[in-house]
């Protein structure tokens, strides 16, 4: 039928499909003998034949496809509703419920029952031809974004007035994601993104909650405003930046809602558990830890790096206020959990050099976004030299500061008084270079340095540079020496342990074979 489909994704079209398929079966039944209504059948086969077409199910795509035609000519009354018709129908709809069934074994009696039934429908309802490339589609195209986002708009605040209300946030939700899978989504300002955000908000009534909370709410409320005010400036053409005021108290609440509801761990030393009298404690540091306070938090921190370097490229590209706001909010969130890692592991210069840059980078200031793109690289690179964190960022600052001071030490300078006595001047450069040249030795050229040095390779055979020495032989180093024993041992296979869980993987191969030895060894001394 296609090429394969991953089972996570082809279980989610089964579930999708399912559901989609069952309401095409209570439109055929309620609609009897006078037959379905034809815009709820076109607009649900539409969204059955979207959903085949993800999963890459052509077959069953194009059955469905097939069935949204009928809609479509029903509706525009090009089609009657008859008993042939709707006998063709009816079995399409009982064969795409079979062959549901069959779509993680789809065989090649499956895809003769799929191309029977869309040669059927194709009788009653044809296929269109290609639009023509000079035909002006973009007006209707433009004016369906324009209805649906007034359309979402409207269920926004419907849903905003009645924030536990399932099914209408599940209408909602079909509608929005149905628009943001049209790609010329992106080609209008803030429609992406006003989309994107009243999904996460309207999310958590899918997976079950009672109600949306209060700051989920204000966020349908400003996204419904600034989705009217999408829908007008495709209508008439105007720049979308003409509704800032609806896009800032946007961001103001979108930013409010990820401010409650993203939370960062802090990581507490163990010493801090402990009154700090010199007394006894419950715990004994290790004598020979696998790995040093300041080592785990340049392996924690390796993704916050990258993660930070992405969103300073995006602030750099970012051309539009909505698309800094959302760089300016995730960047706040980005520095406030590197800052409170760093200060969880005691990187207090790193904690300080991020504070200071903070407010400038949230304003996406150049200088700082470029200060912080340079930590970001530290971070993202752990090892890549012996010199401590704190040690590079300090210098890091110096040379920030050094290189912001110098133009004006050097434009500040005080011109000198002329005196009336001669003084002794130090010869012009250039008179200095011409009397050095004089007395310089003659220019060797290159190919005679080449040659020469040849020339001394060839003799090293008869003269070599030093006496020869002999060198004793060695006697043989017992295998036993070069194995951990004891405690190493016990190290080494903490270190296999610890590097297993900081991979996410599980210890096998050689790994384990190397873990397996180490304890024999461990009981060795």
């Amino acid at each position: 039928m296609t090429a394969p489909t991953p089972v996570g994704f082809l279980d989610f079209f089964i579930l999708e499909a399912s559901d989609y398929v069952e309401q095409l079966d209570g439109l055929l039944v309620a609609g009897g003998d006078a037959g379905p209504d034809a815009d709820k059948l076109q607009r649900m086969a539409r969204a059955l034949r979207g959903s085949a077409t993800m999963a890459k199910l052509t077959s069953f795509s194009e059955m469905a496809a097939g069935v949204e035609r009928v809609g479509r000519a029903l509706r525009q009354g090009g089609l009657a509703w008859d008993a042939g018709l709707r006998g063709v129908v009816v079995a399409t709809v009982d064969d795409l419920k079979l062959l549901l069934r069959n779509v993680r074994a789809w065989s090649d009696g499956d895809e003769k029952r799929a191309r029977a039934r869309i040669s059927e429908l194709t009788s009653y309802a044809a296929v269109r031809g290609p639009t023509p490339l000079a035909s002006p589609t973009l007006q209707g195209h433009d004016s369906y974004l324009a209805t649906e986002a007034s359309n979402i708009g409207a269920g926004l605040e419907l849903l905003a007035t009645r924030p536990s209300d399932r099914d209408a946030a599940t209408n909602v939700l079909r509608r929005v994601r149905a628009l943001r899978g049209i790609a010329s989504v992106k080609d209008h300002a803030s429609l992406a993104d006003v989309l994107e955000a009243s999904e996460q908000a309207i999310h958590p009534l899918e997976m079950g909650e009672p109600s949306l909370s209060t700051e989920r709410v204000a966020l349908l409320g400003a996204a419904a405003n600034v989705l009217r005010g999408v829908a007008t400036s495709i209508r008439t053409g105007t720049p979308t930046d003409a509704h800032a005021t609806e896009v800032a108290r946007f961001a103001t609440t979108l930013d409010a809602m990820q401010e409650r509801e993203t939370g960062t761990e802090r990581v507490v030393p163990i010493s801090e558990l402990f009154y700090d009298d010199g007394g006894a404690t419950v715990v004994d540091a290790s004598s020979s830890p696998p790995t040093t306070p300041a080592e785990r938090f340049r392996l924690e921190v390796v993704s916050q790096g990258e993660h930070l370097r992405r969103l300073i490229a995006d602030a750099r590209s970012a051309n539009d206020e909505l698309a800094r706001e959302r760089v300016r909010r995730a960047l706040r969130q980005a520095l406030r959990s590197l800052h409170q890692a760093a200060d969880s592991f005691g990187e207090r210069d790193v904690a300080e050099f991020i504070s200071s840059h903070r407010e400038a980078a949230e304003q996406l200031d150049s200088r700082a976004l470029r200060s912080l793109d340079e930590v970001a690289s530290l971070l993202a690179q752990p090892g890549a030299t012996p010199a401590p964190l704190g040690e590079r960022v300090n210098a890091l600052r110096t040379s920030r500061a050094s290189s912001a001071v110098m133009t004006p030490a050097i434009s500040s300078l005080a011109i000198a008084e002329p005196t009336a006595t001669p003084q002794d001047r130090v010869p012009p450069a250039a008179k200095q270079l011409a009397e050095e040249a004089a007395h310089a030795s003659p220019v060797v050229r290159q190919d005679d340095l080449i040659g020469a040095g040849i020339d001394k390779l060839t003799s090293l055979g008869g003269t070599p540079l030093s006496a020869p020495v002999k060198i004793p032989e060695q006697p043989a180093i017992p295998i036993g020496v070069l194995l951990y024993r004891g405690r190493s041992a016990i190290v080494r296979a903490v270190e296999i342990r610890d590097a297993a869980r900081h991979d996410g993987k599980a210890v096998e191969g050689e790994a384990l074979d190397e873990l397996l030895d180490l304890l024999d060894l461990a009981l060795t001394n």
